[in-house]
């Protein structure tokens, strides 16, 4: 839950509605005191992703090889200090 005070309400409504558009709840406060919640809409919010029905994940990868430990690690240690 985010906070924000009166006065950013006042003067950044809109970035505020981006958050609640984001699915947080705004705590909004006077003089550190809260005075009033605002919650998100939930037929607003966009549909969740489920990524596990991306093409990508359900590509035949019956033909692609599996790196060994010792692959892996060689790949690591000849690319150490490039990044």
């Amino acid at each position: 839950m985010k906070t924000a005070t009166v006065d950013d309400h006042r003067h950044h409504c809109a970035s505020l509605l981006s958050w609640g558009h984001a699915g947080e709840e705004i705590d909004i406060t006077r003089r550190g005191k809260p005075v009033a919640r605002a919650i998100p809409d939930q037929a607003a919010m966009p549909p969740a992703v489920n990524r596990a029905d991306r093409p990508a994940v359900w590509r035949d990868r019956t033909g692609e090889t599996m790196l060994t430990a010792g692959d892996s690690s060689q790949l690591i240690h000849a690319a150490a200090g490039k990044w």
